[in-house]
């Protein structure tokens, strides 16, 4: 089946992130597509502000450029599968969850008809569009969206999660290397974030192993903060890099059948 434009442009992205720049021809081989299509996208990227054309190609605009949504949807998928698995079990009925926008935490969102009785507050509008066809309680912290995310941020959202109790926070991160905790590439985000942690009984941090390897722009909590760190199988170096953490779940394909 042939993808669509934006599918398409999604795997172009993709492709030049993975490897810092691309060739026209080399991305026309592996989509198979013309040249003239791609550099079409192209065209359309780097006016959109996401790469930056260059002759007979293009590169990654710069190394803190925050993903948007689908295509952070579409990276690291059964790893992500594995973790908000994993995630489940710690969820109770009847309680009040806050899910963030990341992508791992929008797999745990679909997972939540296994349970019974929550109340669940996001900020992601994905999440909140979830949420809203099941038998729960959904609260939307809103405020001014962020397009990249779409997730709300600002004052308003701020003020809203101040005003709630929260049971267990469930959340992600966009890298940490050469960080003392996990990081974002909004400072708006990053803030967010903070007032969340101030108010979950429980904190539990999601996030696949890549991000052990990428660096991010605004670091929004120490690993003390957080009470569970749930990722996939990582090595004893990066182990050690989360170590302050109090509980650090590292799942694997075995943990679980089939999802």
């Amino acid at each position: 089946m042939a993808k669509t434009t934006q599918q398409r442009r999604n795997e172009i992205y993709r492709i030049i992130v993975s490897q810092g720049s691309a060739r026209v021809s080399e991305l026309a081989e592996q989509l198979q597509v013309t040249t003239e299509t791609i550099r079409k996208d192209l065209n359309s990227m780097d006016e959109q502000g996401i790469i930056i054309k260059n002759h007979g190609g293009a590169e990654i605009k710069n190394t803190y450029y925050q993903l948007p949504l689908d295509v952070k949807m579409s990276e690291h998928v059964y790893e992500k599968q594995l973790i908000a698995r994993r995630a489940l079990d710690f969820i109770q009925d009847n309680t009040v969850l806050f899910l963030d926008p990341g992508s791992t935490i929008l797999y745990l969102a679909k997972y939540l008809r296994l349970r019974k009785g929550l109340t669940v507050v996001t900020n992601s509008l994905a999440i909140a569009s979830m949420v809203s066809e099941t038998t729960h309680q959904l609260m939307i912290a809103g405020g001014l969206l962020q397009k990249q995310g779409k997730a709300a941020i600002g004052g308003f959202t701020n003020s809203m999660i101040d005003a709630i109790h929260i049971d267990t926070a469930f959340m992600g991160c966009d890298g940490f290397l050469d960080s003392f905790g996990p990081a974002t590439f909004s400072h708006e985000e990053m803030e967010v974030k903070q007032h969340v942690l101030r108010k979950a009984q429980q904190r539990i941090l999601l996030c696949d192993s890549s991000k052990f390897r990428k660096s991010s722009s605004y670091t929004f909590a120490r690993w003390s903060d957080y009470d569970v760190l749930i990722t996939d199988q990582i090595t004893e170096q990066e182990q050690h890099m989360v170590k302050e953490v109090r509980q650090l779940i590292c799942v694997s394909d075995e943990d679980y059948e089939f999802l």
